[in-house]
Formats: structure tokens, sequence, C-alpha cells
């Protein structure tokens, strides 16, 4: 494993971790309320945080961290010098390297804002430019906490693509309080909450399991319907096609 954290407890959030191990490769949510301590996690896992108790073992892997608010990840004055950077010692004429900077400022978008400065953009502008940097990096463990914060529908539909093109090229923990666009497309989550479990639980089922609040009627439905133990998915909920086609099924069998 590349890392493994055994009997800690974090600083301020008092979360208990008796043994977690990553896992080799995949995409994965870690969930909670507010304040449990998932970003502080993600901190353990960087190095930047020193836990009061237990150990973190790490061996060579290369993390990578976009932070929920990507202005702290922010240094340069262009989005040029932004991006390019981490990549000093590389010959900027490499065909490799430049074939690879060429798919990824497409992707991301950043051609009309290369000569930009960072400091103005918007959030969303921002984040797409980290996102840009570590497409590059490539780590081989990528966290992500609050991905979608500034990001419009469209936006958030490339990440979803993008991440899920990489699910076993490296192991991708992911923060976020946007269930519907985590259950489209994330099988698997760590439910953090005083205690972060050990091994992954189903995202349907830590949805449904955890009494969060609702975002909108079609989600209270569905839990409604699942308390009553009715034969739907947990996930159809998300996909209202899904969702009236569960409806109708479960209408044919009360009334054969």
């Amino acid at each position: 494993m590349a890392i493994v954290v055994h009997d800690v407890i974090l600083p301020y959030s008092q979360l208990r971790i008796p043994l977690w191990s990553a896992p080799e490769k995949g995409l994965f949510a870690v969930v909670g309320p507010n304040g449990s301590g998932k970003s502080q996690f993600f901190s353990l896992l960087m190095g930047a945080l020193k836990p009061l108790t237990g150990s973190v073992t790490r061996n060579t892997a290369r993390i990578g961290y976009v932070m929920q608010h990507p202005e702290h990840q922010l240094t340069e004055t262009t989005v040029k010098e932004e991006v390019l950077w981490p990549f000093k010692r590389v010959t900027q004429q490499d065909p490799t390297f430049m074939s690879k900077l060429d798919a990824v400022i497409k992707r991301w978008d950043l051609k009309p804002l290369w000569n930009q400065s960072p400091w103005t953009l918007s959030t969303g502008q921002k984040r797409r430019v980290i996102l840009a940097i570590y497409d590059l990096l490539d780590p081989d463990i990528l966290l992500l906490d609050e991905p979608t914060e500034g990001l419009d529908g469209w936006w958030k539909n490339e990440l979803t693509l993008w991440l899920k093109s990489q699910e076993f090229a490296r192991l991708t923990l992911l923060i976020s309080h946007d269930w519907p666009w985590m259950l489209s497309f994330i099988a698997s989550g760590f439910w953090c909450e005083n205690v972060l479990k050990s091994q992954p639980d189903d995202l349907g089922q830590l949805w449904y399991a955890h009494s969060l609040p609702t975002t909108n009627p079609l989600e209270l439905l569905w839990r409604d319907l699942l308390t009553r133990h009715a034969p739907v998915s947990p996930r159809a909920w998300i996909n209202s096609q899904r969702a009236r086609e569960e409806v109708v099924r479960l209408w044919r069998l009360q009334h054969p």
C-alpha cells in the first residue's frame, strides 16, 4: 500500500483512524458531516498535518492535492508561468512533453487565459488551472477537496469524464458535499464521522444510511421510498429518467 495510517487521532476534529490503508488504485469519495475531519485527513496524507497519536507510513508515491480554495495554490504572475513552473527542468522543446501540454491546455480550455494573471480569474477558472497542473504532473495519488466549487454544469461534466478516464490509472480520493454529482460516477466511499472507516462502502448506501439534509424533492421522495423498503435503487433518483422507470416498475409491481 502507498500509505498506511495507524492508530491516529487528528487535532481539532478528534477524528480517530485505527487503521487505514490506501487502495492501490481507483476512485473513492471521503464523505461525512461538516467539521468531521475530511480535509484534515487529506492534510495528514500529504504530511502537512501532524497527528496527536499514531503513525503514517508512506512509500515513494507522488501525491497531488487540489485544495478547496484554489487561490491558496497560486504563486505566479501568469497562467502560463503557473502551469509550467513545476517543469522548469523539463526541456520545453521535448516533443512528448509539448504534446501532453497541448492536450492539457485544450482539455481545460486555458489558451484564452494563458497570459492572464491567475489572480484575476474566477474561482472556476482558477480551479481549472490547478487541475491542469496535476493533469500534467500525473501523480500516483490525487486528492480533490470540493473540486466542483465554482464550476458550472458543463465543466462539472468535463471533470467527471476526466476523473472516470483516470479511474484505474491512479488512486483518486474526493471530498464533496455534492451528492448527486458523486453518486453519478463514484461507486464507493469512506464514511468520516468520529472514526474513519477502514473499508469503503457503497456510496449509495452511505447516502441513504446517514440523515443528511436533502437537496431536492426527488431525493426526499427516494429516501421515503427506501425507508418504506420499496424495491428501488439508492442511486436512481439522481437521474430523472431512471427515477421514472423505477417508479413505473414499482407501480406495476403493486398493480399487476
